[in-house]
C-alpha cells in the first residue's frame, strides 16, 4: 500500500514539473518570437532608411519631367540626394556638355559667382580643379580640389564621377577661405533612343550638424539647374 502511495506521489511531481516546463517553453517559445519580430522589424527600418525616397518631382503640365531622391548613406554621415530625367541628346552629348561647361567657368574671368575657378590638369579621361566660391557676408568664400573622372561604356552610357582632391593639390590652408573638405558626385547619361538618354546627377556631403531643413532646398535647386542646364544647352 505504502509503496502504491509512493509511486503515485512520484507520478504527480513528474506531471507537476512536466506542466512548468511546457508552461517555461511555451513562455520561451513566445518571448524568441517577440523578439525576433522586433529584430527583424528593426532590421527592416534600419534597411528602409538607406533607400532611396522621393522628395519632389516637377508640377504635372510644366516643361519636361524630373524627380528628386535623397537617402544616407550607409556606414557613413554623409547624406545622397540624386534628380533624375530624360535629355533629348546622347549620352556623348550630354558629357561633352558637361565638360565644356567647366571649362567656360575657367575661361571666363568676370564671372562673379567664381572669383577663382582654375584647371589645374587636363586629360582626356580626369580633370583637376581649384575653385574659390564668393560667399554672402558674413560667411568666409569656401574653396575645394576636386577631380572629375570621365567614363563611357560599351552599350553607350557616358558619365562622370567627381570627388574632393586636396592630397593632390600644391595649396596650402589659408584663414582667407572656409575649406570644403568633401565634394562628391556623379552624373550617369544611359542611352533610351538614337538621340535621348536617361540622365541621373546625385551629389553626397556631411551635413557636419547643419540642419536638413535648411540644406534640402539649395540641394533642390542645384540639382535642377544641372538638369536644366544640359537640356537647354543640347538646343543651341
Amino acid at each position: 500500500m505504502r509503496n502504491g502511495i509512493t509511486h503515485q506521489y512520484k507520478l504527480s511531481v513528474l506531471c507537476v514539473y512536466t506542466i512548468i516546463l511546457g508552461i517555461a517553453s511555451l513562455t520561451f517559445s513566445s518571448c524568441s518570437t517577440h523578439r525576433a519580430i522586433r529584430l527583424r522589424n528593426k532590421s527592416i527600418k534600419e534597411w528602409s532608411a538607406y533607400q532611396f525616397e522621393e522628395i519632389k518631382k516637377s508640377p504635372d503640365g510644366e516643361g519636361e519631367k524630373w524627380t528628386i531622391y535623397s537617402r544616407k548613406i550607409k556606414g557613413t554621415n554623409f547624406s545622397e540626394f540624386k534628380i533624375e530625367g530624360d535629355i533629348e541628346a546622347s549620352p556623348k552629348t550630354c558629357i561633352v556638355i558637361f565638360r565644356q561647361d567647366i571649362q567656360n567657368q575657367a575661361a571666363d574671368l568676370k564671372n562673379k559667382k567664381y572669383p577663382t575657378y582654375d584647371i589645374v590638369s587636363e586629360s582626356k579621361d580626369s580633370l583637376l580643379t581649384y575653385v574659390i566660391h564668393n560667399e554672402p557676408f558674413p560667411l568666409k568664400d569656401t574653396e575645394m580640389s576636386v577631380r572629375y573622372i570621365f567614363f563611357n561604356d560599351e552599350d553607350g552610357s557616358a558619365g562622370v564621377t567627381w570627388h574632393e582632391a586636396w592630397n593632390e593639390s600644391q595649396v596650402q590652408l589659408s584663414k582667407k577661405f572656409n575649406r570644403v573638405e568633401t565634394f562628391r558626385g556623379s552624373w550617369s547619361f544611359t542611352p533610351v533612343s538614337s538621340n535621348s538618354c536617361h540622365a541621373s546627377n546625385s551629389v553626397q556631403f556631411d551635413l557636419k550638424g547643419i540642419p536638413l531643413w535648411l540644406v534640402k532646398p539649395m540641394v533642390i535647386k542645384f540639382l535642377k539647374n544641372g538638369l536644366e542646364s544640359i537640356r537647354e544647352a543640347r538646343s543651341k
